[in-house]
């Protein structure tokens, strides 16, 4: 009975059901960027946020009112991110590797079947696992210098880090080369409605009132 229970609070929570892509959600990461400069990084964010609905095909006014209000904007990013985590945690090396299959034929070119070949040994794997393994021996590895490991620890440590390290290396890269691109639609698009916005016909007649 105790295993049943700890069974059920150990066990991954439900994913909901979205109707768009899940990784629409990661590019929360470069809104969350941008929210670190603080005032100056509202339009960037708000723009970010505006891209994420228009890829999911969510137009409600109410929704896209509400997650570019500046006064919301914190939360949006942390709700967002706080989800995307828990799809990303249960994505295997196999599932990344169909998500990235065009960037990696691209960019890989003749070196492509190599690397799918070497990717497809792990493709069972769950990458959130394999980034905690990954974790675990850095900690392993550092305890070494204050005497928290033993010689044999972390040689096992190192040969753990060794083998998962390039996997976690090619898709954190891929995810930085996604990220560039939806980085630079952002600014493309604040930059536009700047522009826009100085050269737009004033509305005279408010003038004309406050007179």
């Amino acid at each position: 009975m105790e295993k049943d229970q700890l069974k059920e609070k150990t066990k991954e929570p439900e994913l909901p059901t979205l109707s768009y892509d899940w990784d629409l959600l990661g590019y929360a990461t470069v809104a969350g960027d941008y929210l670190k400069k603080g005032r100056d990084g509202v339009p960037y964010v708000q723009k970010s946020l505006e891209y994420i609905l228009k890829d999911a095909n969510i137009k409600d006014p109410w929704i896209v009112q509400t997650v570019t209000d500046p006064e919301v904007l914190r939360k949006t990013i942390a709700n967002q991110l706080n989800t995307y985590e828990m799809f990303k945690k249960q994505q295997t090396v196999g599932d990344l590797m169909t998500r990235y299959n065009g960037d990696l034929t691209k960019h890989l070119g003749d070196n492509f079947e190599r690397a799918n070949t070497e990717l497809s040994d792990f493709a069972k794997e769950k990458y959130g696992e394999i980034l905690r393994k990954i974790k675990e021996a850095d900690y392993i590895i550092d305890g070494e210098e204050f005497g928290k490991s033993t010689d044999e620890q972390v040689e096992e440590a190192q040969k753990t880090k060794e083998k998962y390290q390039r996997v976690a290396t090619t898709f954190y890269l891929l995810e930085k080369l996604k990220d560039g691109k939806f980085r630079t639609r952002v600014e493309e698009g604040v930059a536009v409605d700047a522009l826009n916005e100085m050269y737009a016909p004033k509305d005279e007649s408010k003038g004309e009132e406050e007179k």
